[in-house]
């Protein structure tokens, strides 16, 4: 098929000495103010090489694999071009689908991963026009009262399933609200903001329950609060709040960082618990032990990112120290890479499964210190981190990259395309690699 993206049309129409165009509404440290390289608050810290490249080079390394794989095998294979959305339940090997069922996990990031493309790296119509499908695809299927939208449904948009759990509802909120920005049709905005607070609104129930599905025979918790779900609050806030302001996001927006910061980290141990009770309170049993470290470390990144839209040295320096932990701690120092799951924190018990996701949470934390602080603890950790997952996760003759696997990597999952988090990566990593570049390889000074 003809390609209507590329590689080299991208740098053509964004050279380096048109970056501005991207300096501003990223998801990854951007506070929405244009700066100029010559910022009074800038410092005097240069960058340098990062995992053993210049600037350049690891840009170039995030533009093929985005233009020159990702966007094109997407196309091929897992976008459904006749009723939107993406199909991700294929082998990853060869693209060939297992079936052609949706979910609104997937379908929602999806949405958000086109609209973003369009509206941080490359205006293309086509992008916009997968978002415009995926769009359409979901809002056929909205539910006529409180339920989140339906876990699974047909290629065509007939549910399969009841409805899912309130992740598959956030993640079409955060599509409609990026779509809204790439449209400029503000009531997408409007109800992405509705979908956010219909959820935010169950989660506060005392009846409200979300399966503790990590521990054997879990206790389980009335009204139960959740680590994962102030992240993609505080992380939809984030993203809204920078195309506009708004008191009622904001103040959600400092309702999760409070959660989180206050509440969900252990004190007895310093790591961030999944699950606490309704009251904020920290659970009497086996429950307080239970640290989803890969969500914490993906958490206090957001809450760095919240640090940069805010310019809150303070919350960043606090952000910083905890993802700094929780990175240290989940590192496998025997075989490499990250686990994403401590089940039990004083016993030391692993669950010794490794997913890309994970890594590339650590890759987009560390991508980010080094942006505003060049900090070397992040240039170590960033370029041992990109070297592991093009090691273990990485086949060129695969379509697509593994999601998951055994600790050493030796039996990798082949059913399943993970779009969102690898997308997202590439993304910000290439608006964090233009500016870097932007500024001449310094850092912004923005916690200075």
């Amino acid at each position: 098929m003809e390609k209507r993206y590329s590689r080299r049309n991208f740098l053509k129409q964004n050279s380096v000495a048109g970056l501005g165009i991207l300096a501003a509404g990223s998801l990854h440290g951007c506070t929405g103010e244009k700066r100029s390289p010559e910022d009074t608050r800038e410092n005097d810290i240069k960058i340098g090489n990062i995992a053993g490249m210049n600037l350049e080079q690891l840009l170039n390394n995030y533009r093929t694999e985005l233009f020159d794989n990702f966007i094109p095998n997407m196309d091929n294979y897992a976008i459904d071009h006749e009723h939107g959305g993406v199909m991700c339940s294929l082998d990853v090997r060869s693209g060939e689908p297992a079936n052609t069922n949706k979910t609104a996990w997937f379908v929602g990031r999806g949405l958000w991963l086109y609209s973003f493309l369009y509206n941080n790296i490359e205006k293309n119509d086509r992008f916009l026009e997968i978002a415009k499908k995926s769009k359409d695809l979901l809002l056929k299927l909205q539910p006529g009262d409180d339920s989140f939208w339906p876990r699974t449904f047909s290629r065509e948009g007939v549910p399969l399933s009841g409805p899912g759990d309130i992740y598959g509802s956030l993640f079409v909120a955060e599509g409609l609200a990026e779509y809204a920005k790439a449209t400029g049709e503000m009531s997408y905005r409007e109800l992405a903001k509705k979908i956010l607070f219909d959820c935010v609104s169950r989660y506060d129930r005392s009846d409200y329950i979300y399966n503790i599905i990590y521990l054997p025979d879990p206790p389980q918790i009335q009204g139960t609060r959740v680590l994962g779900h102030w992240m993609i609050f505080l992380s939809i806030c984030t993203q809204m709040l920078r195309n506009g302001p708004d008191d009622d996001l904001e103040r959600l927006a400092a309702r999760s960082v409070d959660a989180i910061m206050n509440y969900h980290v252990n004190p007895a141990h310093g790591l961030s618990i999944e699950f606490i009770n309704h009251d904020l309170s920290i659970p009497d049993n086996e429950i307080a032990q239970l640290s989803i470290i890969g969500h914490g470390l993906e958490t206090f990144a957001f809450i760095m990112f919240e640090a940069a839209r805010r310019e809150d040295a303070d919350l960043f320096h606090k952000a910083q120290a905890m993802f700094k932990k929780h990175v240290d701690v989940a590192r496998d120092a025997l075989y490499g890479g990250y686990f994403h799951t401590l089940r039990h924190v004083d016993d030391f018990t692993w669950d010794t499964r490794k997913s890309l996701w994970c890594q590339q949470e650590v890759l987009n934390g560390t991508l980010f210190l080094i942006e505003h602080t060049g900090d070397e603890w992040a240039h170590r950790n960033f370029a041992r981190t990109d070297a592991y997952i093009h090691k273990m996760f990485f086949n060129p003759s695969n379509k697509f990259w593994y999601s998951s696997g055994d600790r050493q990597m030796a039996n990798p999952s082949t059913g399943l395309l993970e779009h969102y988090h690898h997308g997202r990566q590439l993304m910000l990593g290439i608006l964090s690699i233009e500016r870097m570049i932007g500024r001449n390889g310094k850092t912004s000074g923005l916690f200075a």
